[in-house]
C-alpha cells in the first residue's frame, strides 16, 4: 500500500511561533525565566540542557489568535554575458534572498506584542529596546533578529493538543526575522486586529519538530548557524485567563477584544480635532455628549529597514531602522455636533496631543477590566476629510501622525499597555 500524503494543508493543522531568543542565540534554558540572565545558563542543544539538571525553557513561544500567515522569498539574480555568445553563460545572485512573512491575529492582552519583543508595561515606549533599539549602551550596534516556526501537523488533525508522531508534524522556518511592519485596525463589525510584516535572511523547512538546527544565518560569513539547536512546543487553545501563571497553565477564559469594548479618547474637551467634538478625556470616555460616534480607527507604525553592507560578506552586517519613524492614526467617524474652529489658526497652533484608545475585557456595560491599551503621545493633526451624499450618513475622517522618540522622550512615541499576564506570564516547558 503506497504511503498516505496530504491533500491540502488548512488551518486547523498550523500553528505560529516566534522565537523569544536571539535568532543566533541558544534556545534552551535551564531556568523558569528566560529575562532574568543572571538567574539562567543558555545551552546550544536540549540535550545540553537536559544534562544541566535544572528546569529546562526553549526559547520558542506560539501566538495567539492567529488569523493568517503568508510567507514567500525571492532572489535577485544578475545576468552574466559576455561577447561571442547570445545567451547568458550564467545567472549569479549578487543579493541575499529576499524573504518576508506576513501574519495577522485578533488583539488579546498585550502577549504577542510581548513576545515580538514589544515592552507592554505601559512605562515607555513600546518599540524601544529589542525592535528600535536593538542593543543597550556600550553593546555592539544591531542584533541578529529573531526566528519565526510555521507548525503543521496531519491534515484533518488539530494543531492544540496534537498527539501525532513527530515525524508526522512538519516545521516552515524564517531565520534572522525583523520586524518591518506593525499596525492594529479596529472597526464596527469586526475584532480588532494586528498585522505584522516581518523581512527575513532565510527560510527553511523541516521534517519533524524536536531539536533542529536553527534557521538562522551567520551574517559574517553567510553561511547558516550550525550546532544551535531549536524545539516546537506543543500549540495551546491561548484563550487567556490572566489567573494563570505562565503560557503552559493557560485555561479557559474570554475568547476575544470585542468593538463594544472599546473607547477613545482625543483629550480635554476632544482637543484634537478641529471642528467635530471628539471623545474626551474624562470618563465615560464614549458618551461624551454630543461626540461624533467612533467608527473605526488605525494605528501604523512602519519600521522601515536599510541593510549596510561590507565587502567580503554576502550578507549585510546589520540591519537598521531609518529614521525618524512617523505614527500614522486614521480614525473615521459619524459625525455629529460641531465645534468652533478655525483651520488659518493650524498655521500658530502646533499643540501637540495624546491619543488614548482602551480595549476591556468583555462586559455587558462596556466597563470591563483593561485588556490592552495603546497611547499614542505627541500626535500632531494632519487633516480632516468630510463626507456627505445621498443616503448616507455624514462621515469625517481624521489623521494623525506622531514620531518614535529616543528613550530619553517620554513625550513621543506609542506606548502599549497589557494586562496581567501579559506583563509575567514565563512560559516554562518541560
Amino acid at each position: 500500500m503506497a504511503d498516505k500524503h496530504r491533500a491540502r494543508v488548512i488551518y486547523q493543522s498550523e500553528a505560529l511561533y516566534v522565537g523569544t531568543a536571539d535568532a543566533t542565540g541558544h534556545h534552551f534554558s535551564t531556568s523558569t525565566d528566560w529575562t532574568t540572565r543572571a538567574n539562567y545558563k543558555t545551552h546550544a542543544t536540549h540535550a545540553d540542557a537536559v544534562a544541566e539538571g535544572a528546569p529546562i525553557r526553549t526559547g520558542v513561544q506560539q501566538l495567539r489568535r492567529v488569523q493568517s500567515a503568508n510567507y514567500s522569498f525571492s532572489i535577485n539574480r544578475q545576468d552574466v554575458n559576455q561577447f561571442g555568445q547570445l545567451a547568458r553563460i550564467d545567472s549569479v545572485p549578487v543579493d541575499p534572498p529576499t524573504v518576508t512573512l506576513d501574519f495577522s491575529y485578533y488583539l488579546t492582552n498585550g502577549v504577542n506584542e510581548r513576545l515580538l519583543g514589544m515592552d507592554v508595561g505601559g512605562q515607555k515606549s513600546a518599540l524601544a529596546d529589542k525592535i528600535v533599539d536593538g542593543f543597550k549602551c556600550g553593546e555592539e550596534v544591531g542584533d541578529d533578529g529573531h526566528n519565526f516556526f510555521i507548525l503543521t501537523t496531519c491534515e484533518g488533525h488539530d494543531a492544540v493538543n496534537n498527539t501525532d508522531m513527530d515525524d508526522s508534524k512538519n516545521v516552515i522556518a524564517l531565520g534572522n526575522g525583523y520586524i518591518s511592519n506593525y499596525s492594529i485596525e479596529a472597526a464596527v463589525g469586526g475584532m480588532p486586529t494586528a498585522n505584522v510584516t516581518v523581512d527575513g535572511l532565510n527560510l527553511q523547512s523541516y521534517n519533524g519538530t524536536k531539536d533542529l538546527n536553527v534557521p538562522a544565518i551567520n551574517t559574517n560569513y553567510g553561511i547558516p548557524v550550525d550546532g544551535v539547536e531549536f524545539s516546537i512546543p506543543p500549540a495551546i487553545s491561548g484563550v487567556l485567563n490572566d489567573s494563570a501563571g505562565n503560557l503552559a497553565a493557560e485555561a479557559e477564559g474570554w475568547s476575544c477584544l470585542r468593538p463594544g469594548d472599546i473607547t477613545m479618547s482625543f483629550g480635554t474637551q476632544g482637543r484634537a480635532s478641529e471642528f467635530e467634538k471628539m471623545p474626551d478625556d474624562q470618563p465615560p470616555y464614549d458618551y461624551t455628549p454630543g461626540a461624533a460616534h467612533i467608527q473605526s480607527f488605525s494605528i501604523d507604525v512602519p519600521l522601515s529597514r536599510s541593510v549596510l553592507n561590507r565587502l567580503g560578506s554576502p550578507y549585510g552586517y546589520a540591519r537598521v531602522v531609518d529614521y525618524p519613524v512617523n505614527v500614522n492614526v486614521s480614525v473615521s467617524a459619524i459625525m455629529s455636533d460641531l465645534k468652533e474652529g478655525n483651520v488659518a489658526d493650524l498655521i500658530w497652533d502646533t499643540e501637540e496631543h495624546d491619543l488614548l484608545f482602551t480595549l476591556r475585557e468583555p462586559d455587558p456595560y462596556g466597563t470591563g477590566q483593561k485588556a490592552l491599551e495603546y497611547r499614542v503621545k505627541g500626535a500632531l493633526l494632519e487633516g480632516e476629510s468630510f463626507s456627505s451624499s445621498i443616503g448616507d450618513n455624514k462621515t469625517v475622517d481624521l489623521t494623525f501622525t506622531a514620531q518614535i522618540g529616543g528613550p530619553e522622550d517620554l513625550a513621543r512615541g506609542i506606548v502599549i499597555s497589557g494586562s496581567r499576564n501579559a506583563l509575567t506570564i514565563t512560559g516554562d516547558f518541560a
